[in-house]
Parts: structure tokens; C-alpha cells; sequence
């Protein structure tokens, strides 16, 4: 068996970065291929990967809104071919989700969550069956609030959360009532929730914010209240409740920077032990353990360039890889399997404009 996995980085437009990239990843030491065009369309920043299906926002001729690639039929060729898309928005969208039966986008400057349904050839929706290629159509569109900065689309049971980052909530959808919102989920004015994580068993959340650089750590319990409560920062829906547990700064107190910080990527490890945050102009990697239910900050350490917009571990746990925008390039970094610390620098390839990281779970 080969060990290795190939990867994908989404992009922002420039003369250097042209679209989606593809790399591979050398399980064994941690060694990086030079990352190669995989698919040519401007702004493709934020990438899904859902099996084999990648989704991503794209711009192309003045229009913008998604694309779906599979990447299992475009292994071999130098330019992947799109297996479907679709035109919608007035930008792209800066985040991308996916499930069996619809794409989700999330645009931070139109402040709206765009749903579209992908249907195949036959007629029948969702990835279960695949007679044909794949048809994606605009289904709902759910306007939230001009500049709103809706910046990620989690889902909890049959809720989609929302983290809207300059309205400083997490918007929270009954997917079963047609998307109607239900809840919300209040921050102090000046936080910017950004981007948010479950653990493996959706018992807890944690939340990274760009302004105020803080993890906040929520306990899950399903069968919640019987009516509807939200107050500030807890959530109380019929079938669940989402509790504070926790605030966690990132940052020491008495630091100075030449530009404010802006915290980004929040990613766990796959044992559920350890949690890794990225925060830009500090260009800083903060390590967290987990020790029932709360974090202890045990390392903080340089990103390896500058600008750490994404990251993602190896399945193995043995890796962090770290998008670094504007210098620095893609990094993997060795990682302590029992202390979850970065240790040295295994790998760096250029990656110009690179602002997300997606990994195939499956060795190639």
C-alpha cells in the first residue's frame, strides 16, 4: 500500500494562484509534493470534500456561485473537468459545506446562506445512487443580513449553525421547518465568532472568534427545554441544549502586535485530545488538551510563515498541515502523539494565496 494522501487547496485569485490545487502528502515522513493546478477558476477559496465529491465557491466571467468535482474521475488528468455548476451569487461565497442531497454556501459580504439541491439524470436526489453526472439548481436562498459575515454552516442534528462574524451570533435553522431560523446564539459586541467544531460524539462545540481571539467551550444535552430560550452565549431548543462551559483566551494578555490578531482555523485532533487554533498577524499555532470537557493551553508556537488562514491533521494524527497566505507557503509540521505539541518542520512547498486545506481519508 502506498502511504500517502492527496490533498487540495483552495485559493484566492492572484497572478500566482489560478484556482484548486492538488498535492500529496507522504505518510511516512511527512514530505509534500509540489502542489499542481488541479482545476482553473478564480477564487476558489473554500473547499468540501465529501467521498470524492470536492465542492468549491468559484468566480468565472463575472459570475459567481459553485462548482462540484469528482475527483475520483479526474485522477489522471492535468486539468479536472467540473462534474457540475451553478451561478447564483453577486460573489463568491467564502465557505462551502455539503451533505447527500445539497450544497451549502456561506457569503460573508451578501450576509446569505445559499442551498442548492444536486439531482442526477434519473431524477432521484442525493450520492446513494449515481446514474449519470451530477445537475446542481439554486433551491432556497436565506438572507440574513447585508455584511453579516456568515463565515461557516455546521449542522447538529437537524439544525444548521451559522456563525455570523460582524453580527457577533451564531445563527441557528430548523432544517426540518425549511430552514426557518429558531435560534440565536448572542455574543458581546466585538467577538466575531468565526468558525466552530463538534467532537466526535456532537456532546460538545467549540468556537474560535476573530476579534476577540478566544475559544468558547459549550456542553451539548439532547432533549432540552420544552419550550424555546436563547440567552447570551447558551441555546435551549426542544430536543437540545447548548450550554458555556468556557472562555479560553489565545493570546497573552500583554502582547503588542503591529496589526490586531485575527484568530482562524480551529481543528481537532482525531483522537479527540487535543485542539489546534491558527491566529493571523500574531502567526501563532496554539495547542489545547482536553481534559474532561475543558482546555488547557500547553503550546504556542510560530506558524511557519505568515498569515495561517487553514490547517488540517493527518488521519494519522501524525501531521499538521498549515496554510500560510501570503509567506510561508504549505507546511507540514510533525506532531507529539502524546503531548499533541508541534515538533519540527517535516515539509514546506509553495502554496501563494492557499486559504484552505481538504485531505481524501483514503490512502492512494
Amino acid at each position: 500500500m502506498n502511504n500517502s494522501l492527496t490533498g487540495f487547496l483552495g485559493t484566492y485569485a492572484s497572478p500566482e494562484s489560478l484556482g484548486i490545487y492538488r498535492f500529496t502528502i507522504d505518510l511516512r515522513n511527512g514530505a509534500m509534493s509540489y502542489p499542481e493546478l488541479y482545476y482553473e477558476a478564480p477564487d476558489c477559496k473554500y473547499l468540501s470534500l465529501r467521498d470524492s465529491m470536492l465542492a468549491s465557491p468559484l468566480k468565472r466571467e463575472g459570475r459567481s456561485g459553485i462548482c462540484l468535482l469528482d475527483t475520483a474521475h479526474n485522477k489522471e488528468e492535468a486539468l479536472a473537468q467540473p462534474a457540475a455548476e451553478c451561478f447564483g451569487e453577486s460573489s463568491p461565497a467564502c465557505y462551502a459545506a455539503q451533505d447527500d442531497r445539497y450544497l451549502y454556501t456561506a457569503n460573508y459580504h451578501e450576509g446569505t446562506i445559499l442551498i442548492y439541491e444536486i439531482t442526477y439524470e434519473e431524477g432521484s436526489p442525493g450520492r446513494k445512487k449515481r446514474p449519470a453526472l451530477p445537475h446542481i439548481e439554486l433551491a432556497k436562498r436565506i438572507p440574513i443580513a447585508p455584511k453579516a459575515g456568515c463565515h461557516q454552516i455546521l449542522f447538529h442534528s437537524h439544525y444548521m449553525m451559522v456563525p455570523c462574524l460582524l453580527l457577533d451570533k451564531v445563527m441557528v435553522f430548523d432544517c426540518q421547518k425549511d430552514f426557518t431560523l429558531v435560534s440565536e446564539l448572542a455574543f458581546d459586541k466585538g467577538t466575531g465568532p468565526r468558525h466552530g467544531i463538534f467532537d466526535r460524539d456532537h456532546k460538545q462545540f467549540f468556537l474560535v472568534s476573530e476579534l476577540s481571539n478566544q475559544v468558547f467551550v459549550y456542553s451539548l444535552t439532547e432533549n432540552g427545554a420544552a419550550g424555546t430560550d436563547s440567552s447570551h452565549n447558551s441555546i435551549s431548543l426542544p430536543d437540545f441544549s447548548m450550554k458555556l462551559l468556557q472562555i479560553c483566551p489565545i493570546l497573552p494578555l500583554d502582547a503588542v502586535y503591529e496589526e490586531p490578531p485575527a484568530s482562524a482555523a480551529i481543528r481537532l485532533s482525531p483522537d479527540q485530545r487535543f485542539l489546534y487554533v491558527s491566529t493571523r498577524f500574531a502567526e501563532l499555532i496554539t495547542v489545547f488538551k482536553i481534559s474532561h470537557g475543558r482546555l488547557e493551553q500547553i503550546q504556542q508556537t510560530g506558524c511557519g510563515g505568515i498569515h495561517p488562514r487553514d490547517m488540517v491533521l493527518t488521519p494519522d494524527g501524525r501531521y499538521l498541515l498549515v496554510a500560510n497566505r501570503t509567506q510561508g507557503g504549505l507546511v507540514s509540521f510533525q506532531l507529539n502523539p502524546e503531548t499533541g505539541e508541534l515538533l519540527d518542520i517535516c515539509s514546506r512547498v509553495p502554496a501563494p494565496e492557499a486559504v484552505s486545506i481538504v485531505l481524501s481519508q483514503h490512502t492512494i
